[in-house]
């Protein structure tokens, strides 16, 4: 009886080493764990940090590549911003504002200008072609895209075209009813 007894006694310490060193063992695999969950917490916060910063960047150069393209055409009466809205679970939704003597219109629900939706579509679609990678393509063909804006702004609105195909080395073939765009091309095509 007792031999059964110092049995059972030494498979029970057998038992205890063997699960006192699986608990080591996982002791440090959960160390471990802890670590690699630490790193991983650590870069996800550097890639939320690189990623609002760079939106911070992005909506800057927006704004005032936009703004500089409006300003040049209808005067410093007008501001183009960006506004996001978190509310969204997951997403962030992007308004787009323009500000004219100190009103802020949503194009899509105020009343704006035909012009100044055409200045600022067309400034941000400049804005696109210089964010591509790789650099931009050699010609941009544009079918009416000013066909919004006053004649007596068509000479400024010339004129910005030229100054962003310069400043992007484009050829830009422009389609187009307005004759105030004869005066700023190099070629012209009548049909």
């Amino acid at each position: 009886m007792i031999d059964t007894i110092i049995d059972r006694l030494n498979k029970l310490q057998t038992e205890y080493n063997l699960a006192k060193k699986k608990y080591s063992k996982n002791v440090i695999a959960i160390a471990k764990e802890k670590k690699y969950i630490e790193q991983l917490e650590l870069c996800k916060a550097i890639l939320i940090k690189v990623g609002e910063d760079t939106q911070k960047e992005l909506k800057k150069y927006i704004e005032e590549t936009t703004t500089m393209a409006l300003q040049t055409v209808y005067g410093d009466d007008y501001e183009f911003l960006i506004e996001f809205d978190y509310t969204k679970r997951d997403q962030i939704e992007i308004r787009f504002f323009i500000k004219h003597l100190g009103i802020k219109l949503e194009p899509r629900k105020d009343t704006c200008g035909g012009g100044v939706i055409d200045v600022c579509s067309f400034a941000l679609r400049m804005i696109c072609l210089t964010l591509e990678e790789p650099d931009v393509a050699a010609v941009l063909i544009l079918d009416e895209p000013f066909k919004n804006v006053s004649a007596k702004y068509v000479p400024l609105v010339g004129q910005t075209i030229v100054d962003i195909a310069d400043l992007l080395n484009l050829q830009i073939i422009m389609v187009t009813h307005i004759e105030g765009f004869i005066e700023t091309a190099n070629n012209l095509i009548y049909i």
